[in-house]
C-alpha cells in the first residue's frame, strides 16, 4: 500500500510532552479523513513530529490550507517564533 504524508515537526524544548501532546491532538482533530495521525516524540530534547496520513496527494497538501490546520500552524508558529517545518511525503510500505 502506498499514501502521503503530511509531517508538521517542532521544537518545544525539554519538558513539553503534555503540550506537543495536545497541539498534535488538535492537528488530529483538524485531519478528518486521513488514515491516521501519529505525533513523534523526542521527550529528552522536546523535539516532536505529526504525521497525517492521506489516500491521495491533493490531500496530503492540502491539509494545510484546511481552516483548522492553518490556524494551528499560525498559533505554534507564534510559540516558536518561527513557523514549524511542514513536508509532504510519498510514503511506500516496505516488506
Amino acid at each position: 500500500m502506498s499514501g502521503y504524508g503530511t509531517e508538521v515537526s517542532f521544537r518545544l524544548g525539554p519538558g513539553t510532552l503534555d503540550e506537543a501532546r495536545d497541539i498534535a491532538r488538535r492537528l488530529a482533530a483538524a485531519a478528518h479523513g486521513c488514515r491516521r495521525h501519529v505525533l513523534f516524540v523526542d521527550a529528552g530534547a522536546g523535539e516532536y513530529g505529526c504525521l497525517a496520513e492521506w489516500d491521495s496527494h491533493e490531500d496530503a497538501v492540502g491539509f494545510t490550507r484546511r481552516p483548522a490546520t492553518a490556524e494551528e500552524i499560525t498559533v505554534l508558529g507564534a510559540r516558536l517564533g518561527k513557523e514549524p517545518r511542514i513536508r509532504v511525503y510519498s510514503m511506500e510500505e516496505t516488506a
